[in-house]
């Protein structure tokens, strides 16, 4: 394993203790130490909250250098698409939006992930 891939392998989430609906992004220090690096905030009151969980889930293996990822898609019934922020560049936070597109309208906004220290 290379030091890039246990880099890599250092990420976790819990739920968020301060807010609803909302997923806390983790790494592991070297010491062991957890320390959040963002969030995942569900914006979609009418999604069930263990489908919002697998998606963390998907993007935390996804942030640990996962590629085979759970599908979700069966589950939801729709596409997931994403649109990545503009960012000022002294600003350290990646903001990225997600929707959900069911095929019948436009997209609606699903959560916003929120990660610092990542180039987006």
């Amino acid at each position: 394993m290379t030091k890039t891939q246990d880099f890599q392998a250092n990420f976790t989430y819990r739920p968020n203790p301060l807010l609803a609906r909302s997923f806390l992004i983790c790494r592991k220090g070297q010491n062991g130490e957890v320390t959040p690096v963002g969030d995942y905030t569900v914006l979609d009151d009418n999604e069930d909250l263990h489908l919002s969980e697998r998606k963390v889930i998907n993007l935390v293996m996804r942030l640990n250098g996962e590629k085979d990822l759970v599908a979700l898609g069966e589950q939801t019934r729709s596409r997931m698409l994403f649109h990545v922020k503009p960012r000022p560049e002294d600003d350290p936070r990646t903001e990225v939006v997600f929707y959900t597109q069911s095929g019948q309208g436009v997209s609606r906004e699903n959560a916003i992930l929120t990660m610092e220290g990542f180039n987006g």
